[in-house]
């Protein structure tokens, strides 16, 4: 015969005797509840140490409705720019897919470099205008 010691929420202890086939059991599932509470803390433990040293998990949610907005406004920053004269196109175009800098579109069209600021000015105020 063996003894169970059970301790009860409000601190209170009561001992009970057993057999040694019922003792085994209780041994079994008190071995099984400790592994499931290592398992659930470990895993808790592993994802608050994760958060709190700036791993976040990707949001697919957030994440599709950043694409989405992207592409609306890809799209309408698209329409505004197809809007301009073709001088003005043509500048955006060396600038943001060419990757020209000013200084060089200004030294190959033989002009100042505020000219070519002058020119994005006034494209970035139209452009706008076609936003709103």
């Amino acid at each position: 015969m063996q003894k169970i010691k059970y301790e009860f929420a409000d601190g209170t202890t009561s001992e009970i005797e057993v057999t040694d086939e019922l003792y085994a059991l209780h041994l079994e599932l008190v071995q099984q509840e400790k592994r499931n509470h290592w398992k659930e803390t470990r895993r808790h433990i592993s994802l608050s140490y994760l958060t709190e040293n700036g791993i976040d998990f990707e949001d697919k949610a957030a994440d599709s409705l950043s694409a989405y907005l992207r592409r609306e406004d890809d799209e309408r920053i698209h329409n505004a720019i197809t809007k301009l004269l073709p001088e003005q196109q043509a500048l955006i175009k060396k600038i943001y897919y060419e990757g020209k800098t000013i200084t060089e579109i200004a030294k190959a069209e033989n002009v100042g470099k505020s000219a070519i600021a002058n020119r994005l000015t006034r494209i970035y105020i139209k452009i706008k205008k076609f936003l709103n």
